[in-house]
């Protein structure tokens, strides 16, 4: 048994002591709660390094525990030591790290009722208070981001039920064909990119057939928001925790016209658009560590900067080339 163990602690001191001298950080959720705790924090597991996944039993064994307690006393113990997020008891295996921001929590309410204003009223969805905080952090990033020249390679996908493709697929679509997406409205259309084929490829779903992918380049002077590298603009902890939320980072359902999982990330664009940004930097929802791009203007993107587009071979990626 190790010395510096305190027997006059709590079983549930020395539980915590031992989590926070692994470095494992706090307990978020459990076996019970874990799907829910996903479906509000759905980019904490793709883009936090640090997530344990604990087994109770392997926990024990691999602590100091084990010299405190006999198996029998730990369970015994263990039985009232509760899941601080849905209070149930830590039975099978647990889930513990750090966010970069506090009051996960608190957060995490906040949002909901966001989510509950912005669903029920949408066009009054400044009236939350949220929603105004966010619209001044905005506002006061939006006079600190400056224009700068950019030079980048990106990547377009469309899924197109023809062999006669041509640079015009992949332009923005018209007024009249353009569904609402993560953010962009009915009607509203602008060009959306990504850094790789390989995100193309999982933001349209893995498609195993028709899959299209056109590269293109920007060069441009252009004033884009980056949700990827939140750091970058310095302590943004709210932003970042939208990030890793449902909030912006839901899931949608695919085949369905309803998606109130945009609402909020298109109030985000209208945000940045009357803020006169060009567009937005944000993390893949499909594989985490993405990288996509929203253009507000349409015209970044033409056929005269359309560089090549290839039918994609999901299963060997040796693409076909067409004559661009």
């Amino acid at each position: 048994m190790e010395n510096d163990v305190n027997l006059c602690d709590s079983f549930e001191d020395i539980f915590i002591s031992e989590l926070d001298s692994d470095g494992f950080g706090d307990i978020k959720c459990c076996n019970h709660c874990s799907e829910e705790f996903m479906e509000n924090w759905p980019m904490s597991f793709d883009r936090i390094s640090d997530i344990y996944r604990l087994e109770v039993d392997g926990f024990y064994e691999n602590s100091r525990l084990s010299g405190v307690y006999s198996k029998e006393e730990f369970y015994y113990n263990l039985a009232s030591l509760k899941c601080p997020r849905c209070n149930n008891k830590l039975e099978n295996y647990f889930w513990a790290f750090d966010f970069n921001f506090d009051s996960f929590e608190d957060l995490e309410l906040e949002f909901q009722y966001l989510k509950n204003d912005i669903n029920e009223t949408p066009f009054l969805v400044l009236k939350n208070n949220l929603a105004n905080v966010v619209y001044k952090l905005l506002e006061k990033l939006s006079k600190s981001i400056n224009s700068e020249p950019i030079e980048i390679q990106l990547f377009r996908g469309r899924i197109l039920n023809t062999d006669e493709v041509t640079k015009t697929d992949f332009l923005a679509p018209p007024k009249k064909h353009t569904k609402e997406g993560r953010y962009n409205h009915f009607g509203v259309p602008v060009i959306y990119a990504a850094n790789n084929d390989k995100t193309c490829f999982n933001e349209l779903r893995e498609p195993e057939n028709n899959l299209h992918i056109a590269e293109f380049k920007i060069k441009e002077s252009l004033k884009l928001l980056n949700l990827n590298d939140i750091n970058k603009y310095g302590e943004n902890e709210l932003l970042e925790a939208m990030v890793m939320s449902s909030v912006i980072s839901s899931k949608a359902q695919d085949n369905s016209n309803h998606k109130p999982e945009y609402y909020f990330s298109r109030f985000i664009s209208d945000c940045c658009k009357y803020l006169k940004f060009d567009g937005i930097i944000y993390p893949s929802v499909q594989i985490g560590k993405g990288e996509n791009y929203v253009f507000f203007n349409t015209k970044l993107l033409t056929e005269d900067n359309l560089i090549k587009y290839e039918k994609y071979d999901y299963k060997t990626t040796a693409n076909t080339v067409y004559n661009s």
